[in-house]
């Protein structure tokens, strides 16, 4: 307990980094929290309905109300929010607690939780980027084939 309270800067970064590490760990094992999104089909149905009602409603000589948008968070942005916020906000406390010369190891610590959450979520990002490439490289290749 004399440690925590020696180091104060680098145990709150230690403890803030291993909270985003831990947290974006359950993110990606357990996730996406968020309900997916409508299909292409509903959202179609939904707006020519929409026309529909709109169309109906001029010809009787209505007013016709714009439904307002609804800007509901996704909880999954949320947590990569938090995620991330609280990863850079470890590496900040490192830096202060480097500073301050505190003890070396638990600096190193918190540097390395908060340097790795964001290194899983470049790493995640990389592997989507990857895998979009590839894909759009499939998808030319089947074209380029039945055009020539």
């Amino acid at each position: 307990m004399d440690t925590l309270l020696k180091n104060k800067w680098s145990s709150a970064g230690l403890f803030l980094g291993a909270f985003a590490l831990t947290l974006s760990l359950l993110h990606v094992n357990l996730g996406p929290f968020a309900a997916p999104p409508a299909t292409l089909e509903i959202v179609v149905a939904e707006q020519v309905s929409a026309i529909k009602k709109g169309i109906i409603a001029g010809l009787k000589g209505e007013k016709t109300l714009i439904p307002a948008k609804n800007n509901t968070h996704n909880i999954d942005d949320i947590l990569d929010c938090i995620e991330i916020g609280s990863a850079v906000i470890a590496m900040l406390l490192a830096f202060i607690a480097g500073m301050c010369k505190e003890s070396h190891w638990s600096v190193t610590g918190s540097l390395a939780f908060g340097m790795a959450t964001l290194g899983l979520h470049i790493f995640l990002f990389s592997v989507g980027l990857i895998f979009f490439i590839l894909l759009l490289v499939v998808i030319l290749f089947i074209l380029s084939n039945f055009l020539f």
